[in-house]
């Protein structure tokens, strides 16, 4: 299967991959060696993405394709649409998108009294979960342990270190010291744990903890730069916009 379009793609695979699969974004190449049921795929519109089966049997999808431009109708009260850049997923693990899915998929085989509007307003409700769960303006997960990273406890703790002090940036040396761990074998890990480096998971918490104290609009982007534990307003303003896509005053301007 390869698909660029100019709408955006919700891909469902309700019996999964047993074989596993190979799929592409036109850049890079990744294999899995079984796709569960269930899993869905998201490709925003104009990006690339291609998949193979790696057995000969034949797989059932469920395909939406939703025309972008009624992403306007999201509301301009609740967040700028014009900087709302959708991320390209593999396997979005969201039980309200699995549910809302399912609604589509049911009144598509058995449509009911007002069909059309009810599966419009569910549209709506999917196109709202994929900004918070597959967008710039999706909020960083806490993730679970997964084999191969850090046990429960080091991850927690590690996380702790990361976190509870603002204005300083630990080195590897000091978060593994704690956690009885070579520097290297503790990135390796929580990298395996949380998908993210330490670095990258801290500037991903500060810009979030900047997200919220945005919302009082008596403090500058300049001291909330500060308090977050940026050097100053342009690291803030650099960081902040590689994260989400928007700079940090047209993100304000959207609240």
């Amino acid at each position: 299967m390869e698909f660029s379009s100019q709408s955006h793609l919700i891909i469902l695979l309700p019996d999964g991959i047993a074989g596993g699969c190979e799929w592409s974004n036109g850049s890079q190449i990744e294999k899995l060696s079984s796709v569960a049921p269930n899993t869905i795929l998201f490709n925003p519109a104009r990006a690339y993405l291609w998949i193979r089966n790696r057995t000969s049997k034949p797989c059932r999808i469920l395909l939406l394709s939703i025309d972008p431009a009624i992403v306007n109708r999201l509301g301009e009260d609740d967040v700028n649409v014009a900087d709302l850049q959708f991320r390209q997923q593999i396997g979005i693990e969201d039980q309200g998108i699995r549910l809302t899915l399912a609604a589509i998929e049911q009144e598509i085989e058995a449509p009911g009294v007002n069909s059309r509007l009810y599966t419009d307003s569910l549209l709506m409700l999917l196109l709202t979960q994929l900004m918070r769960s597959a967008s710039n303006f999706a909020a960083p997960r806490r993730p679970d342990y997964v084999k191969g990273g850090l046990p429960n406890w080091r991850l927690k703790r590690a996380i702790e270190l990361l976190e509870t002090d603002r204005a300083k940036t630990p080195s590897l040396a000091e978060l593994a010291g704690p956690l009885r761990l070579h520097p290297t074998s503790f990135c390796r890990a929580f990298k395996q744990s949380t998908g993210l480096s330490p670095h990258r998971y801290l500037l991903e918490h500060r810009v979030s903890r900047a997200k919220e104290m945005m919302k009082n609009r008596k403090r500058t982007l300049t001291e909330i730069a500060l308090d977050c534990g940026f050097g100053s307003s342009s690291q803030f303003s650099i960081v902040f916009k590689r994260i989400t896509g928007v700079s940090p005053r047209n993100y304000r301007l959207s609240l």
